[in-house]
């Protein structure tokens, strides 16, 4: 399937190319309104019809394109799938597609994305799905999506024994998973007991050559460091001493 893109305005029409590029999807650049009846869709944010998708925002455009290109005019379900941490992997599910992935700079951009992908695809229902195995990171993630969005929580280890990309593609692991609803914010308090788990973890991490300190261990619940940057660091200090 090609799509052709009608544009007033040269910057976005390229722009929408390079979003469909991203994902695949074959496009032609159209000159006129003639060519418009010779493609089965157009993206235009001019016009307006049938076989037309109007929009103005190059991601939302190439959003509800995709879903064209299974035979559907948008998405009914979409699934999201969350692996918490300092940097979030995120991973798109429609009608049981897999349409999107991306990895976070940080669990504060989780909220804005999720947004993004329910503007973008507007699915007549949306589900967020997120591991239970970082718990700090996983409730504030919870708590900032919690008041719009319908929010479950996924047993981490029934999705993770064959994966080792611990981020995007746990997160796909997760959104095909199903999870019990969450209803209301979590705590997040960080607890001696979560701090200790963290060191415990660390050791695993570095085959019972590192343990981080409570300082490193806090950082790390409190989504400053991922657990990997704290051994590092802790492996330098121990070098220098």
């Amino acid at each position: 399937m090609k799509i052709g893109i009608f544009m007033d305005d040269f910057r976005l029409g390229y722009l929408v190319s390079l979003e469909l590029k991203k994902r695949g999807i074959k496009y032609e650049i159209l000159q006129s309104e003639s060519e418009i009846d010779k493609y089965p869709l157009v993206i235009s944010n001019v016009l307006h019809g049938r076989n037309i998708i109007f929009c103005e925002i190059p991601k939302n455009c190439a959003r509800k394109a995709v879903a064209y290109t299974y035979g559907k005019r948008k998405f009914k379900k979409i699934v999201v799938g969350i692996d918490p941490g300092p940097k979030p992997g995120i991973a798109v599910v429609g009608d049981g597609y897999f349409v999107e992935e991306i990895q976070l700079s940080n669990l504060w951009e989780v909220r804005r994305y999720i947004d993004s992908i329910s503007e973008g695809y507007k699915p007549e229902y949306i589900i967020i799905r997120i591991g239970d195995g970082d718990i700090v990171n996983r409730n504030r993630i919870v708590n900032t999506l919690i008041d719009t969005y319908r929010v479950e929580l996924v047993d981490e280890s029934n999705t993770s024994e064959s994966i080792t990309n611990k981020d995007v593609e746990s997160a796909k692991a997760i959104a095909f998973s199903r999870g019990r609803r969450i209803q209301d914010k979590l705590n997040t308090v960080i607890r001696e007991g979560y701090i200790r788990e963290l060191q415990r973890r660390s050791r695993i991490e570095s085959n019972g050559k590192i343990t981080i300190s409570r300082t490193l261990a806090k950082d790390v619940a409190l989504g400053k460091l991922s657990l990997r940057e704290a051994i590092e660091k802790m492996r330098r200090k121990d070098e220098e001493r």
